[in-house]
């Protein structure tokens, strides 16, 4: 399953990895797992659950100073895999980036922990999906402020993230792009109260009722602000809070129809 892996983890490292999910029968099967130092994969189960589930790890637990970090995920007709990661995805001190690019005929559930960059740190991230005939995609993009508990909140240099969702013939059906950038003014004064930010999006006649819960009514209080969106082939919904945690309970509380699309909450394994 793994290849390539180092015992240390130093730097400048270029981590690639490829996945092929595949229906078999009544379930989902892994035909291809191919990962490369940093980055390795770990295989949960689920018990009650036809889907494939692949957990995203990085050495030392993040990305420093010139760090790349490529996925290639491939979804094949009938297929539902689930790739989520262990914890928040660091990027240390320096620059780093990070591309994941899916071929989607099933349905792809995409939900990593949100990105927590450190200070002096500039991190780079596209997700793009391609979406075929009746293919389907639920999505995750999120990060905090960073090491806040010691003094490093919005401390980073510049965030960089940006996820397109097309269809196989490479129309844009929707992309959500975000920008932070030190060089443009103080960051903290830009996101006033809040520590972290999620978007999350469903996409795809395979997730419609996933896309149901997403547009629940629109949550304005101190510790939460939640605002979500139809778009023509599903939803997204933006989130902020004043905890990581606070922003990630209201995503799983709109990610509540998982089980109609026989995929169990990977954050529930925690608890």
């Amino acid at each position: 399953m793994l290849d390539g892996l180092a015992d240390t983890h130093r730097g400048h490292g270029h981590g690639r990895a490829t996945v092929v999910a595949r229906q078999e029968g009544e379930r989902t099967v892994l035909a291809r797992v191919h990962a490369t130092s940093p980055l390795r994969f770990v295989r949960p189960t689920f018990p009650g659950s036809r889907a494939a589930s692949l957990c995203l790890v990085t050495f030392g637990g993040g990305l420093v100073d010139g760090d790349t970090n490529d996925v290639e995920l491939k979804v094949e007709a009938g297929a539902t895999l689930v790739v989520f990661t262990q914890a928040t995805t660091k990027a240390f001190r320096g620059a780093s980036t990070q591309s994941i690019r899916a071929e989607v005929h099933g349905t792809l559930v995409f939900l990593p922990d949100p990105v927590a960059c450190f200070a002096r740190s500039r991190f780079r991230q596209r997700v793009d999906i391609t979406l075929h005939g009746e293919g389907s995609v639920v999505a995750l993009d999120g990060f905090t402020s960073g090491r806040a508990a010691f003094g490093e909140r919005w401390a980073f240099d510049a965030i960089d993230l940006s996820t397109t969702v097309r269809d196989e013939r490479q129309r844009v059906l929707v992309r959500d792009a975000l920008r932070l950038d030190r060089d443009d003014g103080p960051v903290e004064t830009r996101t006033d109260r809040f520590e972290a930010f999620a978007t999350v999006l469903a996409v795809g006649p395979r997730v419609a009722t996933v896309a149901t819960g997403l547009l629940d009514s629109s949550v304005v209080t101190h510790e939460v602000v939640a605002a979500p969106s139809p778009l023509p082939a599903g939803a997204i919904v933006r989130i902020a809070g004043t905890t990581p945690e606070s922003t990630l309970t209201e995503a799983r509380r709109r990610l509540r129809n998982l089980h109609d699309i026989d995929v169990v909450d990977p954050f529930a394994s925690r608890h």
